[in-house]
């Protein structure tokens, strides 16, 4: 049937506030991301042993330190500058957002194994939980954000 030329307007500016935040999701959460990663590096490389009491992680040696501030905290920084990368370059952000779901997708599959079924977790341990579940999500919907966009 016929619309009204105010109901064509208020769906035209629907469908523009939509495609604007298509467009802007992505690449915020990839720059939330890295922000968020290259702090947590920092964390492990400035200090591991306190964020390991705070997780409830205890180690047996100095060389235990030493790897994970290796691993964590040099993984970490590198992965928050790739998402960085890829939040300022559009050609990398849809590599960038796969990198995103694959990633939390692994890390809530690992944890839901260690909360759900060990029943291994504290206060702390389901706080991450329960974000890294968000994460998720939020990297699904920036992905069909994407997919709508191209």
């Amino acid at each position: 049937m016929f619309r009204s030329r105010r109901a064509i307007n208020t769906l035209n500016l629907k469908e523009l506030q939509m495609n604007v935040l298509a467009r802007l999701f992505p690449p915020v959460l990839l720059a939330l991301n890295g922000l968020i990663y290259l702090g947590i590096g920092w964390l492990f490389i400035s200090d591991v042993a306190g964020w390991f009491d705070v997780v409830g992680v205890n180690l047996r040696s100095d060389m235990g330190y030493t790897e994970l501030r290796a691993v964590y905290g040099g993984f970490m920084l590198a992965f928050g500058a790739f998402l960085l990368v890829c939040a300022f370059r559009k050609a990398y952000a849809s590599a960038g957002v796969l990198l995103l779901v694959f990633t939390y997708a692994g890390l809530v599959a690992v944890r839901s194994w260690g909360v759900l079924v060990e029943q291994a977790y504290n206060a702390t341990v389901l706080q991450i939980y329960i974000s890294e579940w968000l994460a998720l999500v939020l990297s699904i919907a920036a992905w069909f954000c994407l997919k709508r966009s191209n």
